[in-house]
């Protein structure tokens, strides 16, 4: 799931995903991300979260995740990581990608969470 307040973020990070062979869910605030989250938590297995969103923000939205599922794979993406914030996604087991960020590097590190996308079945 990608939670980014910037649709063409989101968009983005979701087609480079999709194109790997990810299925990917969007929310572009907080309160979307725990409604998908709800609805999809057993097929969600990453969470790509913005830190610095309007309403819920990032850091409140990792709470709530942490105590539904404490140990789901999260990864804090911003550009503005600062060292409170890097110290925080280490404390509470998060990965984290800086904005902005190569599209090898997003692929990369999905893939060393979620291992290899699925295939899609063939007809």
């Amino acid at each position: 799931m990608i939670v980014d307040d910037e649709a063409p973020i989101c968009s983005m990070v979701a087609e480079i995903l999709s194109s790997a062979g990810y299925k990917v869910w969007e929310a572009n605030s907080g309160a979307r991300a725990l409604e998908v989250w709800a609805s999809h938590r057993q097929e969600i297995g990453l969470i790509l979260l913005d830190v610095v969103m309007p309403g819920m923000d990032g850091l409140t939205l990792l709470s709530a995740l942490r105590r539904q599922k404490p140990n789901a794979d999260i990864v804090l993406v911003s550009g503005r990581l600062d060292e409170d914030t890097r110290w925080l996604a280490s404390e509470s087991g998060c990965h984290y990608l800086p904005k902005p960020f190569e599209v090898s590097d997003l692929v990369r590190l999905t893939r060393d969470l979620l291992g290899p996308a699925t295939p899609p079945a063939s007809r």
